[in-house]
């Protein structure tokens, strides 16, 4: 007797913005076609589905089990309370059925590569002639209260670095913590860079890589004397299929493990209580 599959429950982050929103809705199905695997995205906020609404959808649709995935690229809050919190009250409400609950992309080897291919791409419409030691990539993330989230990018740009050559490569955040775009850049430019590429560490369009790209053409005006060029963000680039793909067979297989040593969340919460429960 066949047994049938997990259905995917890929959860996105939301945006106010209908473009990144459209954005997240394409990659659900280019990857449900990847994995040729029934694929329901919903969203923790700002769109709809709701995570609640996308477990009704999966259980209207059949299925008993279900695989969530966070699409974040990093574990902040949202990866380890607020969705686990919402997939457990979504269970409640469906008697019997098993939901299994995935890990963030991270600062997968396929992430890297795809932000080496972007910096290829921004170099390429570059008008100046800067030689490689005097060029500078700047990996901007979006900036978190969680000290790990935010280690997770410094970590990915030295994988950059280490892995591709690159002389200089910096890292900053759009808002939150320190350095922001401006202050990076700054740093930049005391290495010597004459050319600093700016890459959005950002999954899809919209207010954030708007604003990324705001700070970046503030910088240009302010240092006149470099290019600031500003790369792509990762979708669509089949690298950030690779990346999901893995994460999915990981949890299909039984294989998440989570990193909880240095976790904001171990010991208490927001509102002071015991939280860990992922």
């Amino acid at each position: 007797m066949n047994q049938q599959k997990p259905t995917l429950l890929l959860i996105g982050h939301g945006s106010p913005d209908a473009a990144g929103n459209g954005e997240f809705i394409q990659f659900a199905a280019d990857l449900a076609q990847h994995l040729g695997v029934a694929t329901q995205p919903c969203f923790l906020e700002l769109a709809e589905p709701s995570i609640g609404a996308g477990v009704a959808l999966c259980v209207a649709q059949g299925a008993t089990e279900i695989l969530a995935l966070p699409l974040f690229l990093g574990a902040g809050r949202h990866q380890k309370r607020d969705v686990p919190n919402l997939l457990a009250a979504a269970q409640a409400e469906h008697a019997g059925i098993v939901v299994r609950y995935g890990a963030p992309l991270g600062p997968q080897l396929h992430l890297v590569g795809v932000l080496a291919e972007r910096a290829a791409a921004a170099l390429a419409t570059s008008r100046q002639a800067v030689s490689d030691e005097a060029t500078a990539l700047l990996l901007v993330g979006r900036g978190s209260k969680d000290p790990q989230s935010n280690a997770e990018l410094a970590r990915l740009a030295r994988l950059l670095s280490e892995i591709h050559g690159y002389a200089i490569v910096e890292y900053a955040y759009q808002t939150v913590v320190p350095p922001d775009v401006g202050q990076a850049l700054g740093r930049c430019v005391r290495l010597g860079a004459q050319r600093v590429v700016v890459l959005p560490y950002l999954l899809f369009a919209g207010f954030v890589r708007d604003d990324i790209v705001n700070q970046a053409r503030l910088a240009q005006e302010h240092y006149p004397q470099i290019e600031i060029l500003v790369g792509q963000h990762l979708f669509p680039h089949a690298g950030l299929l690779a990346a999901t793909a893995f994460r999915y067979e990981e949890l299909r297989d039984g294989m998440v493990q989570m990193n909880c040593a240095s976790c904001s969340y171990r010991q208490h919460g927001d509102d002071g209580e015991h939280h860990h429960d992922h």
